[in-house]
């Protein structure tokens, strides 16, 4: 009798719980059909918005249904159905949902007309379910903001070069933190890391480190130029990064599948021969 009290007590609650409330329309697949409801958003962290715009869109037909989640039995006295034997309380063993909790029962009912009373007793339209799975941060996605490209350091600073001499270059490896929206609704923090480094020389020679380099005394990562000429040190930045989705209940930082490139070339510079003269005294 007490499950069968809290079962009247929730149908009560739901008369001030009438289609015409702005609620936002949801979308449950059940075997194969797709369905518009008023019961709560499936995506975690999201319950309880509203779109009363979207409500006022409903078509004619949609308006004949009410949809409830429930985990305690819906079936009243004018359903075609009394409660199973076991009520559906708890998500079945089977069940393992991979985002977030297990969503409670779908339960329908039916009126003649919009303007009528739901008569019709309150039936189960589908069972437990897991929540919509989150939206992934893709690689696309990523390559899509704006990542301010890391500054190409030399040494000498600003020439001339010698010729046969190395030339130092290092960049500083810093991390940025970036915000954005994926798909015009969620909010995304995404956290990018440079993790290598391709230097082109200008002269046909390119080089690739896992390491950024470091200034002088440090000869980490050097070049030197063969023929005097006018040349300009061109950097390509390879990012990795993770993100994290307002709507994920678990606040959890995941990795984004690819990675993204920046560029920033330094200033030009000249190449030049250094010759030593004997003189007379």
């Amino acid at each position: 009798m007490g499950r069968r009290s809290a079962a009247a007590g929730a149908l009560a609650l739901l008369s001030a719980w009438a289609l015409a409330s702005p609620a936002l329309a949801d979308e449950t697949s059940v075997d194969g059909d797709t369905v518009r409801t008023t019961a709560e958003l499936q995506v975690p962290g999201r319950r309880g918005h509203s779109d009363p715009e979207r409500t006022a869109e409903a078509s004619e037909a949609e308006k004949l249904w009410q949809y409830q989640r429930s985990e305690l039995c819906l079936y009243t006295p004018a359903s075609p159905l009394p409660c199973p034997p076991a009520d559906p309380t708890e998500p079945p063993l089977s069940l393992h949902c991979d985002e977030g909790e297990p969503i409670a029962p779908l339960w329908r009912r039916a009126r003649d007309a919009t303007d009528a009373e739901f008569r019709y007793g309150w039936t189960l339209y589908a069972g437990w379910s897991c929540p919509r799975t989150l939206p992934v941060f893709s690689q696309e996605d990523l390559r899509l903001l704006k990542i301010e490209p890391l500054v190409v350091h030399q040494q000498p600073a600003e020439g001339p070069m010698l010729l046969n001499k190395p030339v130092i270059v290092y960049v500083e490896p810093v991390e940025r933190d970036l915000r954005t929206v994926l798909l015009g609704t969620y909010g995304v923090d995404v956290h990018v890391k440079p993790v290598r480094y391709t230097w082109d020389f200008g002269d046909g020679t390119t080089l690739t480190t896992s390491a950024p380099g470091r200034p002088y005394p440090a000869f980490d990562v050097t070049h030197m130029y063969e023929e005097p000429s006018t040349r300009q040190i061109t950097l390509t930045t390879t990012w990795t990064a993770t993100y994290r989705l307002d709507d994920d209940p678990t606040h959890r930082w995941r990795d984004v599948p690819g990675t993204a490139t920046t560029t920033d070339t330094g200033i030009e510079f000249e190449i030049i021969e250094w010759r030593t003269h004997l003189v007379d005294e």
